[in-house]
């Protein structure tokens, strides 16, 4: 996708904090990034589309162009559009976080036990259902 817009395509294989820095070291002049945050996002609810960053990271805007999309419209866009995405989203993922944090979506367990892609969600309340607390991911992860 990168190269049909003629864009740089940068990979940091950091966690996102540090991976941010890193991008303002390596690029300096960079004083605005686009973000896919939503209002059903946690902390989205008190989102701008033009939000600067939290006090402790480097210091930019965050444009918030899909903000207030549903669930369903963002998946309708991606499908009509042919807009690139994770391929685990088509296992029956519909939130994807850590490793250790994240399976698929059990609203999208089908009776034959395989899942259904993450387009077929209903109820956009329970994007976050594969989700883990990070209290029990903490605790199983430290049982490995």
């Amino acid at each position: 996708m990168a190269f049909s817009y003629d864009l740089d395509l940068i990979t940091i294989r950091k966690p996102y904090k540090e991976g941010l820095e890193e991008l303002v070291r390596l690029n300096p002049s960079i004083k605005a990034i686009f973000m896919g945050q939503r209002r059903s996002d946690p902390h989205g609810a008190k989102l701008d589309y033009f939000t600067p960053t939290t006090p402790g990271w480097p210091s930019m805007m965050r444009i918030n162009p899909v903000l207030d999309w549903s669930y369903q419209n963002i998946w309708t866009f991606i499908r009509q559009f042919k807009v690139p995405y994770c391929p685990l989203y088509d296992e029956g993922y519909t939130s994807i976080g850590h490793v250790s944090d994240t399976k698929p979506n059990p609203e999208l367990l089908t009776p034959s036990g395989t899942y259904v892609p993450a387009f077929h969600l209903q109820d956009e309340e329970k994007e976050r259902g594969g989700r883990i607390d990070k209290t029990h991911a903490q605790a199983a992860s430290s049982h490995i």
